[in-house]
């Protein structure tokens, strides 16, 4: 079977390398020149990197990974809300892993073999033909493929270009993502400060401390260059101690930063011909469950596994029974991290107390129960 796949992110890497353990080779292209900005922070629930497992990279993982043992909430001014433990999670079904997106990726390029992997490479046009996808990339190179895989992440020019435009929700809030030093918070404990009209986040990785300060994108707060921080600072005065402390790690304004849209899509298609969407093109994550890159993995191994039942004759049937047992898992998963945005991004003082009073007496059982259901339903 010749296989494409467009984007070498977490999604299209991962079915590279689940597809050159069975022997298929692809051809991977990918857009950047290379994994030098591959992002920053992201965690990985058991049903995400179980696929690491039967690549034979989990070990390696597990020592580059720290585990979440406990969550902190804060309130807007620093008072905790509540302390919880991730046992009732990691007991169950495994621990909850937090890493760097650059650590993931390099992993799971060690595990891609002698993968065509491509940088600096677009896809100029594909034309489905039927028996085949005539494709032609921005190197000169022309081929047949029997399909083509979009893993080309939430803003893919693939997906438009077959089902156009899709629709998604937009929390009209965005962040600014930066790096801090690793003695603000002990390495086993994620925590978050909730506030009204703020949200600041912050994620131990080996690499340090991930954090996220978000705010509705409005009023300049978005804005790069000159100013940047300042509007930071005063945008989360009062919110802290913890805050001031990765606050006093900002970068000048003058060093770049990401600014995190907190925005997702949703496909009302995954497939159409011999096109197929996989991870962030069919159904982009919001941050706020941590669960994308788990998802986009996921999702690598059911197509993966369909793909190895079938040829080239069958590859129709294949994404058909692939998006059966994937969609309805993962929009009933990126449901809920749009209800936890909504808890979580408000702008009312009022409706932001009601809320932390609420977050006192509820137990991490009950925070994530629709998530650990998720853990125990077959895919």
């Amino acid at each position: 079977m010749r296989i494409c796949i467009v984007g070498a992110g977490v999604a299209g890497m991962t079915l590279a390398a689940l597809l050159e353990r069975r022997g298929v080779k692809s051809v991977l292209v990918e857009r950047a020149a290379d994994f030098e900005h591959a992002g920053y922070m992201l965690g990985l629930y058991p049903l995400g990197y179980r696929v690491l497992h039967g690549l034979g990279l989990f070990e390696a993982f597990r020592e580059e990974a720290v585990e979440a043992c406990f969550y902190d909430v804060f309130d807007g001014h620093g008072k905790k809300i509540n302390h919880w433990s991730m046992e009732v999670i990691t007991d169950r079904f495994g621990p909850v892993l937090s890493s760097t997106r650059p650590q993931l990726v390099s992993l799971l390029r060690s595990g891609l073999g002698d993968v065509d992997l491509r940088f600096n490479t677009t896809v100029e046009s594909f034309t489905d033909i039927g028996h085949a996808v005539q494709v032609k990339l921005s190197d000169g190179t022309e081929a047949e493929f029997d399909l083509l895989v979009a893993a080309d992440g939430i803003h893919s020019r693939t997906r438009e270009e077959v089902f156009g435009k899709q629709p998604g929700y937009d929390t009209e809030w965005g962040g600014w993502v930066w790096w801090a030093k690793s003695d603000a918070m002990p390495a086993e404990t994620f925590a978050e400060c909730w506030g009204a009209g703020r949200f600041a986040g912050v994620y131990p990785t080996t690499r340090g401390l991930g954090v996220f300060a978000g705010a509705p994108d409005e009023k300049g707060f978005g804005d790069p260059g000159a100013g940047r921080g300042d509007r930071i600072r005063a945008h989360f005065d009062g919110a802290g101690e913890l805050v001031e402390q990765l606050l006093a790690d900002l970068p000048p304004d003058d060093e770049p930063m990401f600014f995190w849209r907190l925005a997702d899509v949703r496909a009302q298609e995954w497939y159409r011909g011999r096109v197929v969407l996989l991870g962030d093109s069919a159904a982009g994550f919001l941050p706020t469950a941590g669960i994308g890159a788990s998802m986009a993995m996921e999702s690598a191994a059911v197509l993966n596994d369909e793909l190895s039942r079938a040829d080239a004759s069958g590859v129709l049937n294949a994404l058909k029974l692939f998006e059966l047992r994937r969609r309805c898992r993962v929009e009933d998963i990126q449901s809920d991290s749009r209800g936890l945005a909504r808890m979580m991004f408000v702008r009312s003082s009022s409706i932001a107390a009601i809320r932390d009073l609420a977050a006192r007496f509820y137990t991490l059982e009950m925070l994530a129960s629709d998530l650990a259901k998720s853990f125990e339903t077959p895919i």
